[in-house]
């Protein structure tokens, strides 16, 4: 597997090379025609390859984590070999094998929730398989949960929902994902709030500025999602798939309602801050009732965090009504705004695809993705939903590896039968440390009409 690993970073670093050079040639391009703007279309070369950049990284930085796990890994092993062969200990013939199935699979043998509950009773055997799921998950997904109060999910359970992103969680799988810090129910994050500075001396011999630096803390609450569900002892010792049905819909609530309140939470009730709530967030105005002028909005934004944040944004967020609304208008001459790929439209302002992060398309060579989560219920009559458009460096999300990854079966409900299981997971949100980064597109053009 390590070899594999290090083709594919080799072959990624080769991909990062081309579009490296494609990028490098736009700017030699402009500069030696002594230009400071791109034409539009080396703005949407420079767009694509930017992007593409970004994707390879993020490609890059993941397998050289698993790889170095797997180094990690090896070098135990060897350790632990070293350490038998000093203490003249008789090693048995070493078996390399290269595939294995799971202990716990859509098509296996055994059911999770069924050695559960074997376990529980001293079935000895259903203890081996649920130690060796734990085992397998430590290696693959670094999850450090191994006892009846935390049991490790199998990973074919959280797939169900973890990849398919239709209500789950699109908006935070876009955004910056870090881990979260194993301690501690608030985070604080650093903020300069004063700047030096530097100016031109005025004569020799002179004082230069001196301005303090100073900062601001930025205190980030850990939140707990959680659900539980109670069925009855029967329906796991003699049914089929019940663990498959059950963990799922608790896996989908879990990623539907993380996602809702990382971007309309308001800090109350156990929510996070999201990122309508966040204090200081740009806004722009769209009155308008045609998907040109929308259009227009969205640049108006894109040009706002630009100034605000002195770098460019890099997502668009809207529900998917918002979407089908851009891509159903069209221009005096009933040309599509928005064109598919491979298309060959005049003045067209998008594409109906892009690279990234699952976008639906992109808007001024920036992704753009759908989220049903987005509120179709703001404004004076209730009726409007709204765009946001971001940088996703700056917006950070962070949960415990692997989550929900929690299980409890208690046995205060031994005496009808019954079973309960609770999923949770602790997780921070913030699009805080940079507000400016973030512009909401807000008013009543924003209604549920499409014109």
């Amino acid at each position: 597997m390590l070899e594999q690993i290090r083709t594919e970073i080799s072959d990624f670093l080769d991909q990062r090379g081309d579009k490296q050079a494609a990028l490098d040639a736009i700017i030699a391009a402009a500069e030696s025609e002594g230009r400071s703007d791109l034409t539009a279309d080396e703005t949407a070369s420079f767009d694509e390859a930017r992007t593409a950049l970004q994707e390879i990284d993020t490609k890059v930085e993941n397998l050289r984590s698993r790889e170095a796990d797997l180094m990690e890994i090896e070098q135990r092993k060897s350790a632990a070999e070293d350490t038998r062969d000093a203490l003249g200990v008789v090693q048995a013939r070493s078996v390399t094998v290269r595939t294995e199935a799971r202990t716990y699979r859509p098509d296996g043998e055994f059911d999770f929730l069924g050695d559960v509950l074997a376990a529980k009773r001293g079935d000895a055997r259903a203890a081996d398989r649920l130690e060796r799921n734990r085992r397998e998950a430590e290696i693959d997904y670094r999850s450090t949960t191994g006892n009846f109060g935390g049991l490790v999910v199998p990973q074919y359970l959280t797939e169900q929902f973890a990849p398919v992103l239709v209500s789950g969680r699109p908006f935070l799988s876009a955004v910056t994902n870090v881990a979260l810090p194993a301690q501690g129910m608030n985070l604080t994050i650093p903020r300069g709030a004063t700047g030096t500075s530097v100016a031109a001396q005025t004569t020799e011999n002179t004082a230069v500025t001196n301005q303090t630096f100073t900062e601001s803390d930025l205190v980030v609450p850990v939140r707990t999602f959680a659900g539980q569900q109670v069925v009855s002892k029967q329906s796991i010792d003699r049914g089929t798939g019940i663990d498959g049905i059950l963990m799922a819909d608790l896996f989908q609530q879990y990623a539907t309602k993380v996602n809702v309140s990382a971007i309309t939470g308001d800090g109350t009730a156990g929510g996070h801050w999201g990122i309508l709530s966040t204090t200081s967030v740009q806004t722009a105005g769209f009155t308008g009732t045609t998907a040109t002028a929308l259009v227009s909005s969205i640049h108006n934004a894109i040009g706002k965090v630009n100034a605000g944040r002195y770098a460019a944004p890099d997502l668009i967020v809207m529900h998917p009504r918002r979407w089908a609304f851009l891509c159903a208008g069209s221009d005096s001459s009933n040309r599509p705004l928005v064109e598919i790929v491979g298309g060959s439209g005049m003045n067209v302002i998008g594409q109906g695809s892009a690279p990234g992060y699952n976008a639906v398309g992109s808007i001024a060579g920036i992704p753009v993705i759908t989220d049903a989560a987005v509120p179709t219920t703001l404004g004076t009559s209730t009726n409007e939903d709204r765009i946001i458009v971001t940088r996703r460096s700056d917006v950070l999300f962070m949960e415990d590896a692997g989550a929900p990854v929690g299980l409890e079966l208690e046995e205060v409900l031994a005496d009808q039968l019954s079973v309960r299981m609770v999923v949770y997971g602790y997780s921070a949100f913030t699009a805080g440390r940079y507000p400016v980064s973030t512009c909401v597109i807000q008013g009543t053009g924003l209604a549920n009409v499409l014109s």
